[in-house]
């Protein structure tokens, strides 16, 4: 179980490291994949009680929630 946790978590955050700098374009998509891998790095966290590295994880599910809500759902001009 915890492999496949980790297998996620990691696969999530080097695609969204790689889509961030690969331009503007792909931005949205970056914070797509970051968000699909915080499940993950929830759970984990949680269940093993490291308290600074889940409040690390709640703090970038609320900075790829917004990355989402611009690049998808914000009404308005999208790029790519």
């Amino acid at each position: 179980m915890l492999a496949v946790l980790n297998l996620w978590m990691v696969a999530t955050a080097l695609v969204s490291v790689f889509l961030f700098n690969a331009g503007p374009s792909r931005a949205r998509w970056a914070a797509l994949a970051g968000l699909l891998g915080q499940p993950a790095w929830l759970y984990l966290t949680h269940a093993t009680g490291e308290a600074g590295m889940f409040a690390a994880s709640l703090f970038f599910t609320l900075c790829y929630g917004r990355g989402v809500w611009n690049g998808f759902l914000r009404p308005g001009d999208h790029d790519g």
